[in-house]
């Protein structure tokens, strides 16, 4: 099975984490027998110049590249969408494209939606990386072809239950207190201040507890200055962006993960604490409830409420799942199982459009 991954995020030499769950899910669709080959964008940044470019240069890769593989696997509805769907119709491999999330709420903006109208008339079939991604996606009145639900995984190598006192004296962490960890971009969306917020009240309850951040992004400065307002200066640790590898240590060095992004499309970095054994507080809005089950791995929370996500953090601090039951609760998600999933969409395409049995195995159809 010889697959192309289109996508417009993959780690690169300047920036390590980006698009790191695709590379991840790339190496274990290997690992389940498919030839993989890439054509990827692995830079950020944008404009009315060099957005054009980039994605030029991505579809002059893609064209010969799709005329040798038996499917494109791309990611992200539009434009990654649009890429595959003019390999398609220059001859190329059909394709199935992957919504992550971000792609689906730029529908409202009318350009996206035309762009991703086109490019589902033509794909064989649309992942959805949860429950409810694929809700929304049929909510938005496009037609759509078949949809199925599968998530990224997570890679239980890479994260797996550590000692803790080890994991903080490789960081240079102050050995003792609890410690809340938030992984992810400074983003509105990730909703870093209010996090802040509830700390300040988590704080005033249990003074020792400390926060870390690990991502950057455009609040980084208020973040800062936050910090600074609510008099949580020396009680905040601003890691910025790491490479995706370095991420497993934080995870074990902390005791819960903090996730309360106004709305989470599914949140791997939730499916990465628990496999590490970490309980997490999770924004209820979303899918992050598909995978986080409240009270088993940890708690589900009103992400606009300071004084929700403080009461949730209190309650896994002082009483936490066991690191056995989060593992437990991860492995459901095991980026191998996850690969064979896919993979069986993938093949499910192919085989349709070689006139074959185009059943997409055991993956659920919803």
């Amino acid at each position: 099975m010889r697959v192309l991954c289109l996508t417009n995020m993959y780690p690169g030499s300047d920036d390590p984490d980006y698009g790191a769950f695709v590379a991840t899910m790339c190496e274990a669709l290997e690992r389940a027998g498919a030839e993989v080959e890439l054509a990827a964008i692995d830079v950020r940044g944008g404009g009315v110049l060099r957005t054009p470019a980039k994605y030029g240069g991505l579809t002059r890769r893609a064209l010969p590249q799709a005329r040798s593989v038996d499917v494109v696997y791309a990611h992200y509805l539009f434009p990654t969408g649009a890429v595959a769907r003019l390999c398609r119709a220059a001859g190329g491999a059909p394709f199935v494209v992957t919504a992550h999330g971000r792609d689906v709420r730029n529908l409202a903006r009318p350009g996206v939606r035309r762009g991703t109208a086109a490019a589902l008339s033509a794909a064989a079939a649309v992942i959805a990386v949860s429950r409810y991604l694929a809700g929304q996606l049929r909510a938005s009145g496009l037609q759509l072809p078949p949809v199925h639900v599968a998530n990224m995984g997570v890679d239980l190598r890479r994260f797996m239950p550590q000692d803790r006192a080890a994991a903080r004296a490789r960081l240079r962490l102050a050995p003792r207190g609890p410690l809340v960890l938030a992984a992810g971009g400074l983003t509105d969306r990730k909703n870093p201040l209010t996090l802040l917020q509830a700390f300040a009240r988590l704080r005033a309850q249990a003074p020792g507890v400390r926060l870390a951040f690990v991502g950057d992004g455009p609040l980084a400065a208020a973040v800062d200055a936050g910090t600074e307002r609510l008099g949580l200066a020396g009680h905040v640790i601003r890691a910025g962006a790491l490479p995706h590898e370095e991420v497993s240590d934080w995870m074990a060095a902390s005791d819960a993960l903090a996730l309360v992004s106004r709305v989470e499309p599914l949140g791997v970095v939730a499916l990465e604490a628990m496999a590490s054994g970490r309980p997490v507080v999770a924004t209820r809005v979303g899918g992050a409830v598909e995978v986080v089950p409240d009270g088993r791995g940890g708690a589900i929370v009103d992400p606009d409420d300071p004084n929700d996500i403080a009461a949730g953090l209190a309650a896994v601090l002082s009483n936490p799942p066991s690191a056995a039951a989060c593992r437990r609760i991860a492995e459901a998600h095991g980026v191998d199982r996850q690969a064979r999933r896919i993979l069986g969409v993938l093949q499910g395409a192919a085989g349709a459009a070689a006139g074959l049995d185009g059943h997409a195995g055991t993956l659920e159809r919803r």
